[in-house]
């Protein structure tokens, strides 16, 4: 592929003018945000590999995110010794069209590409095969071989196309305003005043009222908590209070996950029980069948809550089997000597929109969690109730 020009590389000693000035046998460009909790994760792997390879081995990160952002975000996490590259005419993105985050490329020395991956997919043995490959060829000056690209979800990818629904797409927006500590006022005053009547009909399905309810619980609990943590000393009234509006109509936090989420369940019944008459807005705006997923996406502000992403209707689905791996992956622990498998206790809370322990643990087997040949006991967590808000630090 050609040489890559840019205007502005943050944490760098020199001021350079293009990719080329930035590789050595192998070069890492790996996409990356500050909000994206995969990448991050990443970030002490990408160091492993820089420490072992040294001048064989370059990482660039590249961002979309403003100069301010990302320059705020290094000074959070000294020592910090990756270049950023502030993608700001979008030529990164552009060239490399990352369909999700995270999205790594592997180029050899002529700047053509060796592999298309996550980075925590990366081993030793991968990056000392590319090298050797790499040394191997004959230095060009000037490649413009065509950029190979593989558009598929990696399997822990945060997709983070924007919607082309225009709601979700406020939604979206609201969200990111949260997680960076933006004013966020613009946003949501825009959503009490949309036209209820246009919500209703633009919401036409499913995927529609879980991408715009599941980013607006997540920007509200975190855009609230950001601007007083004491709420969160009631946390009880925190999620009572009607104090959120959209289309001139007045929500809670419990609202949205219990009215319309999980289509008018009453919260402590363990999923069992529904409301018997619940109100006309509700039964509009709620989603017609409860996906037992979205437990696994609304992070309420405590250490032990799912992290957060930008959900949208064109690819909920994968985004929502990413999270649910993603999150009992971490969170679910079986003990081989005494065959006891420790759970989330979000899982206990709402064990019937899971279908009960038994369909719990078929979902870890066929998430490759747990082995097929386990018929392990079944103990809960305590949930760690400790404000969390920079869910997404490494």
């Amino acid at each position: 592929m050609a040489d890559i020009p840019h205007t502005s590389i943050l944490n760098y000693r020199d001021s350079i003018a293009s990719l080329s000035n930035l590789q050595s046998s192998i070069t890492i460009i790996d996409f990356f945000g500050t909000w994206c909790m995969p990448c991050l994760k990443a970030l002490p792997e990408l160091q492993v590999f820089t420490n072992k390879f040294k001048n064989e081995l370059s990482v660039i990160l590249v961002s979309t995110e403003t100069e301010d952002k990302l320059q705020r975000f290094i000074s959070k996490n000294q020592p910090f010794s990756f270049p950023i590259i502030v993608d700001a005419e979008k030529e990164y993105t552009n060239a490399f069209q990352p369909p999700s985050y995270p999205y790594t490329v592997v180029l050899d020395k002529n700047l053509k590409i060796l592999s298309i991956t996550n980075a925590t997919d990366l081993t030793d043995d991968m990056l000392e095969k590319y090298i050797a490959l790499s040394k191997n060829i004959v230095k060009e000056k000037n490649t413009t071989a065509p950029l190979m690209k593989d558009n598929a979800p990696k399997q822990n990818a945060v997709l983070v196309t924007a919607s082309n629904h225009a709601l979700v797409k406020l939604s979206q927006d609201f969200m990111y305003a949260a997680k960076t500590n933006e004013d966020a006022s613009n946003y949501i005053n825009q959503l009490k005043n949309l036209n209820y009547s246009e919500l209703v009909n633009n919401l036409k399905d499913d995927d529609d009222k879980k991408a715009f309810w599941i980013n607006l619980y997540n920007a509200y609990t975190n855009y609230s908590l950001h601007n007083n943590p004491d709420l969160y000393k009631s946390r009880n009234q925190f999620f009572k209070n009607k104090n959120i509006v959209v289309a001139g109509k007045t929500f809670s936090l419990d609202k949205i996950e219990h009215g319309l989420l999980r289509k008018s369940k009453i919260k402590w019944s363990l999923g069992y029980l529904s409301k018997l008459f619940p109100g006309k807005t509700e039964k509009q705006l709620r989603v017609s069948k409860l996906d037992y997923r979205i437990h696994f996406a609304l992070n309420c502000g405590a250490k032990s809550c799912p992290p957060i992403a930008f959900y949208n209707p064109e690819n909920l689905d994968a985004q929502l089997d990413v999270a649910t791996k993603t999150y009992l992956s971490g969170e679910a622990v079986y003990n081989k000597e005494t065959n006891t498998l420790l759970l989330p206790a979000l899982i206990s809370w709402f064990r019937r929109d899971f279908g009960g322990k038994k369909k719990v643990v078929a979902l870890l087997k066929q998430k490759g969690i747990i082995d097929a040949s386990v018929q392990p006991k079944i103990k809960f967590k305590k949930y760690d109730w400790s404000l969390y808000l920079d869910n997404f630090k490494k």
